[in-house]
């Protein structure tokens, strides 16, 4: 005998459409309409959820050091960077989670993620809650899930729905997925969630001057001068060394005064 889920509590209920497609009549417990904190929009972020179109990095895409170890230096930059702004604008970062598709990427997220929050930098020494692989962070879930799918000459392992579904299902309040668009975008199995990835721009959209907590409601509405279309991974990284060079200069300002 099976047991068949037919309601989730951990998701906003725009996430949980990303899988609820795979369960039979798969709704929602009352919670995640009702509760304060699903109804607050993502600091910082116009969307709750967005697949960001990742393109060549420095000319590369995905990269294979040695035999299946695969790599993406431009996805790997892009998270970790979004990261950075997070914590930069409040977020804790242990409500944050960077998941991959495999452990070469996973590999390479922690070398990045020791550069640039290394010592001597504004964010020495913080780190995610997590960083890992999608397949052993199964049964796990946190409030952000920063997701990147690697590939870009063919889908590989995620062409299993059952892993898209682990994937897309951990986070609770924002999922922000890196990737290349159109390949995955043209893989049958995914396409359910494709297209509802669909629904939202393929560019990421940050809000200026917002900072973790804020009070905006997830539906309110926001001027276009306030938003950020983030072109690429230069652009958000230009992003987070103005505003880390912003805090340094009030902590110097502080200090004297």
């Amino acid at each position: 005998p099976s047991i068949q889920l037919n309601r989730q509590g951990r998701a906003r209920p725009e996430i949980a459409q990303l899988y609820s497609w795979r369960y039979k009549d798969l709704g929602n417990l009352k919670h995640v309409a009702t509760s304060p904190a699903y109804k607050q929009a993502n600091s910082g972020f116009l969307h709750t959820f967005q697949f960001v179109d990742v393109g060549d990095f420095e000319g590369r895409g995905e990269s294979t050091p040695s035999a299946y170890y695969f790599q993406n230096i431009g996805e790997a930059e892009y998270v970790v960077a979004l990261f950075q702004f997070m914590v930069l604008i409040g977020y804790p970062p242990h409500k944050i989670s960077m998941l991959t598709t495999y452990n070469g990427q996973k590999d390479l997220l922690l070398d990045i993620l020791a550069q640039r929050c290394g010592p001597g930098s504004p964010l020495a020494g913080i780190r995610p809650g997590a960083v890992s692989t999608v397949d052993h962070y199964q049964g796990q879930q946190n409030d952000f899930i920063l997701l990147s799918l690697v590939r870009t000459s063919s889908v590989g392992h995620l062409r299993d729905i059952r892993r898209l579904v682990v994937a897309v299902s951990r986070a609770r309040f924002g999922l922000y997925v890196f990737g290349r668009k159109e390949l995955f975008g043209k893989c049958h199995e995914l396409q359910e969630s494709m297209d509802i990835f669909d629904t939202k721009p393929s560019k990421l959209k940050l809000v200026k001057g917002e900072q973790y907590s804020s009070s905006r409601g997830v539906d309110g509405v926001v001027e276009n001068d306030s938003i950020y279309d983030i072109d690429d991974v230069v652009h958000i990284g230009d992003i987070v060394y103005a505003l880390q060079n912003s805090i340094s200069g009030d902590s110097a300002r502080m200090e004297t005064s």
